[in-house]
């Protein structure tokens, strides 16, 4: 398992999945939303990790509801069965820095908003065909 393996899958995942907790407690209509919208729906994203431009790590992220239930390294795939847009299949694209920092900044708990903020212009979305 490489260190770029490591952060995504002992770091990152179970970071996300506190914040999702944090959404759970602090905006529960929020979260039951957009959790029931892909609920019972398989669906997949994918994550290419970069440094200085060039690609280190893909993922692909398999999800049940709006948690993570596996992670696949080495892979980028992707496919979310949307209610309204039908079958899409985004990836996001990040550097290593982005994340090493997200997932040590203590202060997203007390504001998600923020974070998104601060962190969304560090991530770029793109689709598979």
């Amino acid at each position: 398992m490489t260190d770029v393996d490591k952060l995504i899958m002992e770091q990152l995942v179970p970071f996300r999945e506190k914040i999702l907790d944090i959404l759970k407690e602090k905006h529960p209509y929020v979260y039951s939303f957009a959790n029931t919208i892909f609920e019972g729906r398989k669906s997949m994203v994918g994550l290419q990790v970069t440094e200085v431009g060039q690609v280190i790590g893909e993922y692909t992220f398999h999800l049940a509801g709006i948690r993570i239930d596996n992670v696949d390294a080495g892979k980028l795939e992707s496919g979310v069965n949307h209610p309204f847009l039908g079958m899409v299949k985004p990836y996001g694209i990040i550097e290593k820095r982005v994340i090493e920092k997200v997932v040590t900044d203590t202060a997203i708990a007390d504001d998600l908003r923020s974070a998104l903020v601060t962190y969304l212009p560090d991530i770029t979305i793109r689709f598979l065909r």
